[in-house]
C-alpha cells in the first residue's frame, strides 16, 4: 500500500461513524477479519468482560484470559541494549498467512519493507504489529524512522479508536525485533484530553496521574518529522541512560485545551520511563505495559478482574513510574532547553 501526506487525516470527530473509515482502515480491517475467519490466530478474540473502574481516572478493565494463557512465551530480555539475536524467534519467522500488507510512503520509496502483520495473540479488535524495516533485523529500540512511521500510520486512519504503542526492552517487549502494536479501542480514554503541564520546549509532563510521564503533540505546522525528532530525542536519552520505557500514540485534544470539543486536532505521544519489567512479572493482575500505562488494563484472571479497583491500579502504576520519572525529570527539562529544541 502506498501513501503520501495528502492521505493524512489531521482533524477527526471524537465519535466517528464507521463511514469515516479511510482506505487504510478498510483494508486493515478487511484483511484482519479474513485472518480471523481463516483461523490464523492462536485464539478467537474473546473479551469476556469489560468495565470502567469507578474513580477519577476512568481506567478501562477488560478480561482476556486467552491472551494470558495462550500467547507465545516472551523472550528473556535482560538489558535495554540487548542486540538482535537471529537464533531467537523474530518476525522474519512468521507464517505467510500472518502478513497483511507492506506499506510505503510512495511508489518511489526504496526503503527496506515496512510491513503490517496480525498479532496472533490479540488483545483488542484489529490488533496488528507494525514492523518498520522488517528485514533489517533491528533490535526493539525506537528510532527516528520508526517513530515517524508509527505517527504517519495513525494519521492514515479516520478512526479516533486506532492506537499505536511501543514496549521497549525491559519494558514488557516480548520479542527483541523492532515492532509497534496497533489496535482499535472504541472507548474514550482520559489521556486523550487530560490536562498536562509544560516542561520545556516541545515536551510536556503528565503529573496528575498515577504513572507520570512525558507528552508531545503534533506541532501547529503539522510536521510529523518535528514530532518524531522530539520523541526520539527523549527515547535516545532514556536508551543511553539504560532506562526502560514505553510509548503510546493516540488522537487527542491539543495539550493546552481542557475540553476537546467535538473534534480532535492533534496526535499525542506519551513516553514513560519505568522500572524494568522483570521486577513486575506475575506480581499483578495485569502486566503494566503500553496499554496499561495508558489506562487500558488487560486482566489475566476472572477473580482479579472482579476484585480490581482504581486504588489497586493506581498503586501499581505509581510503583512502576513515580521513581524513574522523578530521577530523570530535571535532566529531561534541560535536554529540551539546550539540545532538542
Amino acid at each position: 500500500m502506498f501513501y503520501c501526506e495528502d492521505d493524512f487525516i489531521y482533524e477527526i470527530r471524537r465519535i466517528a461513524a464507521e463511514s469515516s473509515n479511510t482506505k487504510f482502515d478498510i483494508r486493515l480491517q478487511s484483511q484482519w477479519n479474513s485472518a480471523v475467519e481463516n483461523g490464523y490466530f492462536r485464539y478467537r478474540l474473546n473479551i469476556k468482560h469489560s468495565r470502567t473502574l469507578p474513580g477519577k481516572y476512568s481506567f478501562l478493565a477488560q478480561l482476556n484470559t486467552d491472551r494470558h494463557l495462550n500467547r507465545r512465551a516472551p523472550e528473556e530480555i535482560t538489558c535495554v541494549s540487548q542486540p538482535f539475536d537471529a537464533t531467537k524467534f523474530n518476525f522474519t519467522n512468521v507464517k505467510n498467512e500472518e502478513y497483511l500488507f507492506e506499506i510505503k510512503r510512495n511508489s518511489a520509496d526504496e526503503s527496506v519493507g515496512h510491513f503490517l502483520i496480525i498479532n496472533v495473540s490479540p488483545l483488542e479488535y484489529g490488533h496488528t504489529l507494525l514492523l518498520p524495516g522488517l528485514f533489517s533485523c533491528l533490535p526493539q529500540v525506537a528510532n527516528l524512522e520508526s517513530i515517524r512511521l508509527a505517527v504517519e500510520v495513525l494519521l492514515l486512519s479516520g478512526s479516533p479508536a486506532l492506537r499505536v504503542g511501543f514496549n521497549g526492552l525491559c519494558a514488557f517487549a516480548s520479542v527483541n525485533h523492532l515492532h509497534y502494536h496497533m489496535y482499535y479501542l472504541h472507548h474514550h480514554m482520559l489521556l486523550e484530553n487530560v490536562k498536562v503541564d509544560h516542561l520545556s520546549g516541545p515536551c510536556y509532563q503528565l503529573v496528575d496521574y498515577p504513572a507520570p510521564g512525558f507528552v508531545f503533540q503534533l506541532p501547529e505546522n503539522r510536521s510529523v518529522v518535528d514530532l518524531a525528532r522530539s520523541v526520539c530525542c527523549l527515547t535516545e536519552y532514556l536508551q543511553n541512560a539504560n532506562i526502560p520505557h514505553n510509548l503510546f500514540i493516540t488522537r487527542g485534544s491539543r495539550l493546552h485545551e481542557a475540553d476537546a470539543g467535538e473534534v480532535y486536532t492533534t496526535v499525542r505521544v506519551y513516553v514513560w520511563a519505568r522500572k524494568p519489567s522483570a521486577t513486575a512479572k506475575d506480581l499483578y493482575a495485569f502486566n503494566p505495559a503500553l496499554c496499561e500505562l495508558f489506562g487500558h488494563l488487560i486482566i489475566k484472571t476472572e477473580p482479579e478482574y472482579w476484585s480490581l479497583t482504581e486504588e489497586k491500579v493506581a498503586a501499581v502504576l505509581s510503583d512502576i513510574c513515580q521513581e524513574p520519572f522523578a530521577k530523570v525529570q530535571e535532566n529531561v527539562r534541560h535536554l529540551f532547553e539546550h539540545h532538542c529544541t
